[in-house]
């Protein structure tokens, strides 16, 4: 499911499980909205910290989890929890992808390379909507959420495990030679 895709089932399904007014879901889904854009401003403190690839996977895989819970609950209160839970970390990963991305590529390559990866991202996103949509008139709602988080939590586990270390070594090559810069500026032959 893509992102404005998948916020329209899940606001069908909500409306759907638990007989919601129009007012109550533009209300929860502002809400969401809303602790998802201000969750951007902690990424990049995370970021400094950990770094861009530990960053992404730390936030992204618990929205992942929370996306896959979402249908388990029986009560609006359970599923709304794992819907903030979700808004709280689903786009914290957005910044750190871009600086990435940015320090992997080569600048005259980055164009290409990012219209590349969004136009594999929105192919791979097309068929969510449809096949959500087979599930949903089956009364299997649920499954379309369990696989798009267990997607998204591979896809997490996946990025982890191959760009992890590369980044620490990138970051440790970088730590070594500001501090032989700092030891130069100051005289000191290291």
């Amino acid at each position: 499911m893509a992102a404005d895709d998948r916020r329209s089932w899940v606001t069908y399904f909500f409306k759907r499980k638990f007989n919601l007014s129009e007012g109550q879901l533009g209300s929860i889904f502002s809400i969401t909205g809303v602790i998802s854009a201000l969750s951007i401003f902690v990424a990049s403190s995370i970021s400094k910290r950990i770094g861009n690839v530990k960053t992404m996977v730390f936030t992204h895989l618990p929205s992942a989890i929370c996306l896959a819970l979402i249908p388990i609950p029986s009560s609006l209160g359970g599923a709304l929890a794992f819907l903030i839970g979700r808004a709280c970390t689903q786009v914290m990963d957005v910044a750190p992808r871009s600086a990435f991305l940015a320090a992997i590529v080569r600048p005259h390559e980055r164009t290409a390379v990012m219209g590349t990866i969004n136009v594999v991202k929105t192919c791979s996103q097309s068929l969510g909507p449809v096949i959500t949509g087979v599930l949903g008139t089956k009364n299997h709602f649920w499954v379309a959420f369990v696989a798009a988080g267990a997607l998204k939590a591979t896809y997490d586990l996946g990025l982890l495990a191959v760009f992890a270390e590369k980044e620490a070594r990138k970051n440790r090559t970088e730590r070594v030679d500001e501090e032989e810069q700092r030891g130069a500026s100051r005289g000191v032959v290291g």
